[in-house]
């Protein structure tokens, strides 16, 4: 990526870019060589003629100047655990960044939470297809579907990634999310039941006194389990 506003970018344009020749002037003659392609005003994707970089690199890279992580549905497919289309790609950090499309059919959505939170987030550098990323482990991945459901686009196949891991991961995620919010706890209790999956020990002695919203994006309220205080 390249952020003509970062800092790595500054450094760069130090070494390579003659004074007085504006670096505006520089990426606008690359994108008409078709050597990079313009995201919006100061960003822009380098293209590599041999192979096409990956969106969910795209989107890390756009923020690889400040601490992020790639979550949710992105990072679940990286997992192997979603086989779906990811038209949204969405990115915690810290900071509040604007949505950026890449392309006619994906768009970026930065998220935010607090700083210690992004830091401390279960979140790891790799790489894909060579382009290095900083993505969600699939814990912390499930997790913040279950914080934050408005986070995902394929929340209804959250039960078909709790049936594809071992209950001693479920264990543990269950400890995480109460940790996080009894909202999410309350979710993953009900999707956890409704798959006929043994109950985690931490979530047993959970007795929720508000009622939440399985995707609280959707406008119609599915069936209400008691036990969890959940409209499905």
């Amino acid at each position: 990526m390249i952020d003509l506003a970062s800092s790595t970018w500054r450094r760069a344009a130090a070494a390579v870019v003659p004074r007085g020749y504006p670096p505006s002037v520089c990426l606008s003659r690359l994108a008409s060589k078709g050597r990079v392609r313009r995201l919006q005003r100061g960003l822009y994707v380098p293209i590599d003629p041999v192979r096409e970089t990956p969106v969910i690199a795209i989107a890390s890279g756009i923020f690889a100047d400040v601490p992020h992580y790639v979550t949710t549905d992105a990072a679940l497919v990286h997992h192997g655990l979603l086989d779906q289309p990811v038209p949204l790609i969405t990115v915690v950090m810290c900071l509040v960044r604007r949505p950026i499309l890449i392309d006619a059919t994906t768009r970026v959505r930065p998220v935010t939470l607090q700083q210690v939170r992004v830091t401390q987030a279960d979140a790891f550098e790799t790489s894909v297809e060579g382009f290095s990323i900083r993505v969600a482990g699939r814990e912390q991945a499930v997790v913040d579907g279950l914080a934050e459901p408005r986070w995902m686009i394929h929340g209804d196949l959250l039960p078909e990634v709790l049936a594809a891991v071992p209950d001693e991961e479920v264990e543990r995620w269950a400890t995480i999310v109460l940790r996080r919010t009894t909202a999410a706890a309350q979710r993953l209790g009900y999707l956890l039941e409704d798959a006929g999956r043994r109950l985690p020990e931490a979530l047993a002695a959970l007795h929720p006194v508000r009622a939440v919203r399985l995707r609280p994006q959707r406008r119609a309220r599915g069936p209400y389990s008691t036990r969890w205080r959940v409209h499905g």
